[in-house]
Formats: C-alpha cells, structure tokens, sequence
C-alpha cells in the first residue's frame, strides 16, 4: 500500500471525528450560553462564535437553535434503538420496553446539568416544547413502535398496541424527567425512570 494510499483510508475518518468535535462544541458551547444568557437571548452568531467556527458551518450541523439544544439526542435515539434489538426474543413486550429505555436512562445522571437544562426549557420556552415534542420525542416513539409491532407481530397501522405502548413509555419518561428536574440533584433519575415505566404495565396481558 502506497503512503496515498494509506493517507486516503486515514482522511475520512479524521474528517469524521473532526466533524464529531464541531459538533460537541457547538451543544457544549449552546447550552453555555442558554443556560447564562437564556435561550431567546442567544443568537445562533454567538453560538458559532462560542465554539469558534463560522455561522454557516454551525447551519451544517444544526437548521435551528433548538435542534442545538438537543443534538446529543440524536446519537441516543440511535443507542435506544439497539437497546430495543437487543432485547430477547421471548421477553413480553412492555418489559423489552422498559428494559431498553432504561438501560439508557444513566444518560440523564452522567449529562444531568444538560438533560436538566433541556427540560427546563422545553417547559418555559415555546419554540423548544414544540420542537421537543414533534422531533425529540416523536423520533423515540416511531422507534418503540416500529419495535413493539415487530415483536408482537402486527402492522402498527392496523393495531393500536404499539402506539399506546410508545405513548405510555414516553409519558412515563416525561414524568419521571419532571419529577427528577424538581428534586435535589442527586436525586436517581433511574429508580424514577424505573417506576414511572412500572406503571405502564397497567396496559394489561393484551400488550405481551
């Protein structure tokens, strides 16, 4: 292999992680300054001078302010998505559910100062609710229902068992994120997690 060679298999991967960095950036130094300045405040000109890039290359990475703010959510969806794979075959589905939403629910303690800030302002601002709820979460839910109707074997157009179980598995995360959002901060937002997912078990046998 020629040093071209070598140099072309190594370039896509250091563009990559360069990409990847940009990016971090851009979340850390975003949520910085929501969190200093709030987030009406904040121009999408700051944001990109914060992480020291051009407004255009920040576009690249992000259409809005509010796709910023939740960026790292991206990557999780995709992590929800094997946590669900991975789940036995033979598990009942609300369980496989639980299982997989909370194996990624540490998330929130590792990330708590961002995952707080993300609530807090999904709760106060309008534009972030409404993104939260039509992109964030919406995105979460068509994956547990592309999973549930799979595992049930059933078309989720057809049979309203894999939307209800998306809807009660996200409902119980937004309760469990608003109580933990509300208590001190080493509160476990796990054991909460836990408990509200818990509750969606009250679907009945008709959802295993």
């Amino acid at each position: 292999m020629t040093t071209t060679d070598r140099a072309a298999e190594v370039e896509p991967g250091r563009r990559d992680r360069k990409k990847t960095a940009t990016r971090e950036r851009l979340i850390t130094e975003a949520a910085r300054l929501f969190e200093t300045k709030g987030f009406d405040e904040t121009t999408t000109t700051e944001i990109a001078e914060a992480a020291d890039v051009a407004q255009r290359t920040l576009f690249r990475h992000f259409p809005t302010k509010e796709a910023v703010l939740f960026g790292d959510m991206v990557d999780l969806r995709i992590e929800l998505r094997e946590a669900l794979a991975a789940r036995p075959d033979d598990e009942p589905v609300l369980e496989a559910v639980r299982q997989a939403v909370l194996a990624l629910a540490d998330d929130h303690q590792r990330h708590a100062e961002r995952r707080r800030l993300q609530f807090r302002l999904a709760a106060s601002v309008a534009s972030v609710s409404a993104y939260s709820r039509a992109v964030v979460q919406a995105s979460w839910e068509r994956e547990i229902i592309r999973a549930a109707a799979a595992r049930l074997g059933v078309d989720p157009v057809d049979d309203p068992r894999p939307e209800i179980i998306a809807g009660a598995a996200m409902s119980a995360l937004r309760v469990a994120t608003r109580q933990w959002t509300a208590r001190a901060a080493d509160t476990d937002f796990v054991a909460l997690a836990d408990a509200a997912l818990v509750a969606t078990g009250d679907l009945g046998p008709t959802a295993h």
